[in-house]
């Protein structure tokens, strides 16, 4: 059992005031009239007004990852020494499991041993991560289909935060899991802290269960056991009739967490060169051409079918685990209304 200790509100905040001084800072936000967060910074101004209920909603709309990978970003310079701009400390706070899994997913993909992203590795070393229980899932939600929980009580496939927050009858339980996360509480000003007892922890529990019970009232059907194969099974005409709903405005791929392909190009400026990196989507018809012209994915149904491939067949295959956490930003924002639930329950 890591250490639990419960405070405040009053704590809480002191906590982000002094952590404003060493950090930048990433919350959730709620703006009027909206029912799902967009993540934002915090400054001393707005910690003010700053409520702390947030951090119980689901996700915050933008996926995470464009804090570590921004969608639009210089990479390397050539031919005028310019160094790439120094790193700042980042603390981001109210992650939800569904934001952690995508973190697995992008270390895999960004940190091979051969060829490492130093721009995504520079950002993941400076920044602290404290997560959020998630006690209210909504229907777009459905984490426990592929393999995790509204919570986190572990590493989650190797992405472990450094604290975690559970809401509790007006009272936060901070869990620590990491050294970094036991830095971040020592010799604060303001803070009173107990170690939760088991009145406390048994309370948080049963949020807990019914949080995952609302999940499971949501998705009542579970994923076949074989998913990594039956994906590989659909035809022309079980994709076409799926997807025919389909824009292609490529909303979900820019909002899923998960999807890490990106386009580099070099471009002239001035008297030197400078290389951009910029968010990919495999659903574009040029993404799969090659030399020639040749497209092997020229029809969008293949080009569907292959992201279903690689979230739920080929990663799997590779890594044990899918690359999807569940969060149900695709959904959200697509104007076809397309549920990969019920795509991937129909195989």
């Amino acid at each position: 059992m890591f250490m639990i200790f419960v405070l405040d509100e009053i704590s809480f905040r002191n906590l982000l005031h002094q952590w404003l001084n060493s950090y930048k800072i990433f919350v959730p936000e709620i703006f009027d009239g909206q029912k799902v967060p967009n993540i934002a910074i915090l400054n001393k101004e707005k910690l003010e007004r700053f409520s702390l209920s947030v951090f119980e909603n689901i996700r915050v709309r933008e996926p995470l990852k464009a804090i570590f990978s921004l969608p639009k970003e210089k990479v390397a310079s050539f031919g005028n020494g310019e160094d790439l701009e120094e790193r700042e400390k980042v603390l981001l706070v109210g992650a939800k499991v569904c934001d952690l899994r995508p973190l697995a997913v992008l270390k895999k993909m960004y940190l091979k041993e051969d060829f490492v992203f130093e721009e995504f590795k520079e950002r993941l070393e400076n920044t602290l991560i404290i997560s959020a229980d998630c006690p209210y899932p909504q229907d777009t939600c459905f984490c426990n289909l592929v393999g995790l929980k509204p919570y986190c009580e572990k590493d989650i496939d190797g992405v472990l935060p450094d604290l975690n927050l559970s809401f509790v009858d007006n009272k936060i339980l901070v869990e620590v899991f990491t050294e970094r996360g036991e830095e971040l509480l020592k010799d604060k000003i303001g803070v009173r802290k107990e170690e939760a007892d088991k009145e406390i922890l048994e309370r948080r529990r049963e949020i807990r269960d019914n949080a995952y019970f609302t999940l499971k009232k949501i998705n009542e059907k579970e994923l076949k056991e074989d998913i990594k194969k039956k994906v590989l099974e659909g035809e022309k005409d079980f994709w076409d009739k799926n997807l025919e709903s389909c824009v292609e405005c490529f909303g979900c791929l820019y909002v899923c967490p998960t999807c890490f392909c990106f386009l580099l190009s070099d471009y002239k400026v001035e008297e030197h060169y400078e290389r951009i990196k910029v968010w990919d989507t495999c659903y574009h018809p040029m993404y799969a051409r090659v030399a020639g012209g040749l497209n092997p994915r020229a029809e969008f149904y293949k080009r569907g079918r292959n992201r279903f491939h690689c979230k739920f067949s080929n990663f799997y295959s590779d890594y044990n685990f899918y690359a999807c956490s569940g969060c149900g930003r695709c959904f959200s924002v697509c104007m076809g209304k397309i549920d990969i639930r019920k795509i991937l329950l129909s195989l």
